[in-house]
């Protein structure tokens, strides 16, 4: 048979229950959670709008929070427009030196942007008296709150916006990384074509005999491969002066050195033997300027290399 249950049985539980309840009120009462511990003062602050302001709203001096709202109550009609709204708060008496009777006054937002309202009160000036018990302080229109609040419901618009505005910025930075790559290839192709153009040229410079006459006949060559040297120089120098993007990876190739270095030595050729024309021929001189130039461009890199190795070695 089971067992008769009585309630003396009971009487362990029922005490642990009651003891229980009994910590918890002993909590709620003296511990007063979002109570103010310490003595208070009265003092008040009239306004033209309390929006979200209640009994228990924080106020905050210079930011710390110093008291609470005791009442909100509206004033008389014949009131002036700017304080129909008075405000009643508990301040601690250990604050209440540090508010002057200019210090302003105003009801904002918890938070950055929205939030649970708060009256902020700053410090003031020691000029102005402090304030004392039933004094008032006077708010400022609340408009601009009033604004700040509404500019925020707008914010999931200008969210949806700039993602907008960044997919587009990434779809045309992908196109002109493209375009970068194949100038890159271009490039690379048409260095050797011009590397080749110029071994050819200086083997048949070489055996001239170096007088006007061969000017004459070859300065149709020596300009097309003066021209040419000069377009390779500039792209060796524009990829070795950019660091990011497809002429970044570019600047980091081992090749890019030895390529200048190989163009150097096919522009000392080529001034040996545009050097014979070169004050004898207006001609002659313009390609020996032009030389000079793109030579001067790749031995600046040549250089750079030799001081900075780490700049031109692709990890």
């Amino acid at each position: 048979m089971p067992r008769a249950e009585n309630w003396s049985q009971l009487k362990v539980g029922i005490l642990v229950l009651i003891a229980i309840a009994a910590v918890i009120f002993g909590v709620m009462r003296f511990a007063r959670i979002g109570a103010l511990h310490g003595d208070t003062s009265r003092i008040y602050m009239v306004t033209d709008i309390a929006a979200g302001v209640m009994n228990g709203t924080d106020v905050r001096l210079a930011g710390q929070k110093v008291g609470l709202v005791e009442s909100v109550t509206l004033r008389p009609p014949s009131a002036d427009t700017n304080e129909r709204v008075a405000i009643s708060m508990d301040v601690l008496k250990s604050y209440l030196p540090y508010m002057r009777r200019n210090s302003d006054v105003q009801i904002q937002p918890s938070g950055r942007v929205v939030g649970s309202p708060v009256i902020a009160i700053t410090m003031g000036t020691t000029d102005s008296p402090p304030l004392r018990e039933g004094d008032t302080l006077r708010a400022r229109t609340q408009v601009e709150a009033r604004s700040g609040i509404a500019d925020a419901s707008s914010l999931a618009d200008s969210v949806t916006g700039i993602a907008a505005s960044i997919s587009t910025l990434k779809t045309e930075f992908d196109t002109t990384l493209r375009d970068v790559a194949a100038l890159r290839k271009s490039s690379l192709r048409q260095a050797e074509a011009v590397h080749t153009a110029i071994d050819n040229f200086s083997d048949r410079a070489l055996a001239s005999k170096g007088t006007i006459a061969s000017l004459v006949r070859d300065s149709a060559s020596l300009r097309k491969q003066a021209s040419r040297v000069s377009a390779l120089a500039d792209s060796i120098s524009t990829a070795a002066s950019t660091g990011s993007g497809e002429f970044g990876r570019f600047r980091r190739d081992s090749t890019l050195i030895v390529q200048a270095r190989g163009t150097l030595v096919s522009i000392a050729q080529l001034r040996a033997s545009v050097a014979r024309y070169a004050g004898k021929s207006s001609q002659g001189t313009a390609l020996a300027k032009q030389l000079d130039i793109a030579n001067a461009k790749l031995d600046s890199i040549v250089m750079d290399a030799k001081r900075h190795p780490l700049r031109y070695i692709a990890f």
